[in-house]
């Protein structure tokens, strides 16, 4: 690994640590534990039942974590090594947040929490290794583009994710065909409900265009087919008829965007992605005379919510601000000039939304949208200038 590598890989690992602890442990109101002392309170921690979302969702937490620690350990450990003490690590980690959360008094701590973080990480690490052996085959693979721009991937999978999410897979041929259902009926054929999902999968088509330029096409019929799929197959999804017909806008519109300059086909989508944006962000525009606060603590929203549902909203709070400042650098602007535009463009409409009162403002996108530019000028460094 080069020193490059190992710079991305140990903030990427502060990050996702960061992250996990935060989110874990959020809002931070702390109690006394009833007076218990710790090993008391330590031994009331048991298996409690969860629900295959949650199992899902918190593999998924610890998977960045273990492959991070993994790819950072391998070179000084060795690859059998370097899973163990990355998946001995992340336990460790598990285990101290579920035992904080015993003294947070709007969490529900779990051993069960501590296995499914601990089998996520072990998994996570397996993956990095695996990565790192076949690195070299990778590149000459059909899959190169996976691993040479990754921001583009990201997007890809984190649009996948907000369909997806929580991830439970049902086995139960009943379900599967009750996911049909919603396909029958009517009330759906607006353009405000098929417009996010044409779009979105517009701005697939150009992820899907710079991962594989042969064959793009061929990666985005995957891609909906995946999403199609998971949908029949998962717990809690079916299949709605606005994706349906926004997929089948988006294949008709793919071809003739990608006959215009790939800058300008980029701005007209980033164009359309900011409009939808603030319509989404400002409906039904009955401003208020006084505003309201306007949140500072990142995620204070989406970390109150049911963890399944903090994970989709996530997922696509990712998605649309990464989108953005990709589409703008894309477009042809630099990095920086990009971030900042994209950034101050969602800062705007949450400042707008304290005049909202059916909504809430907080500083999440627009330091999403900065995070997103830095992944950029990362990993992807031919997109501009900085």
């Amino acid at each position: 690994m080069t020193d490059a590598n190992r710079r991305i890989a140990a903030w990427l690992l502060a990050v996702i640590a960061f992250l996990i602890v935060y989110g874990s442990l959020y809002p931070f109101r702390f109690g006394g534990g009833g007076g218990r002392g710790w090993l008391e309170l330590a031994g009331t921690l048991s298996f409690a039942r969860t629900t295959r979302s949650d199992i899902a969702a918190n593999v998924l937490l610890y998977l960045p974590l273990g492959a991070c620690l993994a790819w950072l350990l391998a070179i000084r450990l060795g690859g059998l090594l370097a899973v163990l003490a990355a998946t001995v690590a992340a336990a460790a980690l598990s285990f101290a947040i579920e035992f904080a959360q015993l003294y947070e008094t709007r969490r529900v701590a779990s051993l069960g929490d501590v296995l499914y973080n601990t089998v996520g990480a072990f998994a996570g690490a397996w993956i990095a290794l695996a990565i790192a052996a076949t690195h070299r085959r990778l590149r000459a693979s059909p899959f190169a583009g996976l691993l040479r721009y990754p921001v583009a991937t990201a997007l890809l999978l984190s649009w996948a994710g907000y369909r997806l999410a929580p991830f439970a897979p049902v086995l139960d041929p009943g379900k599967w065909a009750g996911a049909f259902a919603p396909l029958a009926e009517g009330g759906w054929w607006t353009a405000g409900q098929i417009a996010p999902h044409a779009l979105a999968w517009l701005v697939i088509a150009q992820c899907c265009a710079r991962i594989a330029p042969l064959r793009p096409a061929a990666l985005l019929a995957g891609a909906m087919a995946a999403v199609l799929a998971g949908r029949v197959l998962f717990a809690g999804l079916a299949l709605e008829p606005a994706e349906v017909a926004g997929m089948a806008a988006a294949l008709a519109l793919a071809h003739p965007l990608a006959r215009l300059p790939g800058q300008r086909a980029a701005a007209l989508l980033a164009a359309a992605l900011v409009a939808l944006v603030a319509i989404q962000g400002l409906v039904p525009f009955d401003f208020q005379l006084a505003p309201d606060r306007f949140a500072l603590l990142p995620f204070a929203e989406s970390l109150m919510q049911y963890r399944a549902a903090s994970l989709t909203d996530m997922f696509l709070r990712c998605f649309t601000t990464g989108a953005l400042v990709w589409l703008l650098v894309r477009s042809g602007l630099p990095v920086l000039p990009a971030t900042a535009t994209g950034a101050g463009t969602v800062f705007a409409i949450e400042l707008l939304q304290t005049w909202l009162p059916a909504h809430t403002a907080e500083i999440t996108d627009p330091l999403l949208a900065i995070a997103a530019g830095g992944l950029i000028a990362v990993f992807e460094r031919e997109d501009g200038g900085r």
